[in-house]
């Protein structure tokens, strides 16, 4: 087999291979960018948090579990006091804004 010929890659050649390929349809693709457009495309794919817990013990797990369990509890009981306290805020706010526009006009 020449040098030159084609040669058909193994899946584990393939992956690894870092070069120009010539595609069944004849167009030559430089492995090296498809490689990091691929590594592009899945870095935009997998936006956000992931927590890989596959390898801690059921007490590390249970210890997180715990802990996001306390932030979630403390971010709703501070939105359920927003939102009951909402009315007496507002009440507040509008006695403020009719005792600054009364002592505006009363000082003139």
């Amino acid at each position: 087999m020449n040098s030159e010929d084609p040669k058909i890659l193994s899946d584990h050649e393939r992956d690894s291979f870092r070069g120009q390929t010539i595609d069944e349809d004849g167009t030559v693709q430089d492995q090296k960018s498809l490689y990091e457009e691929r590594l592009r495309q899945q870095q935009e794919a997998h936006h956000g948090i992931h927590i890989v817990t596959s390898g801690l013990s059921w007490r590390v797990k249970l210890a997180l579990g715990f802990i996001v369990f306390c932030i979630v509890a403390v971010i709703i009981g501070a939105l359920g006091f927003i939102i009951m306290a909402m009315p007496y805020l507002l009440g507040i706010f509008v006695i403020y804004c009719i005792y600054s526009i009364v002592s505006s006009l009363l000082h003139r």
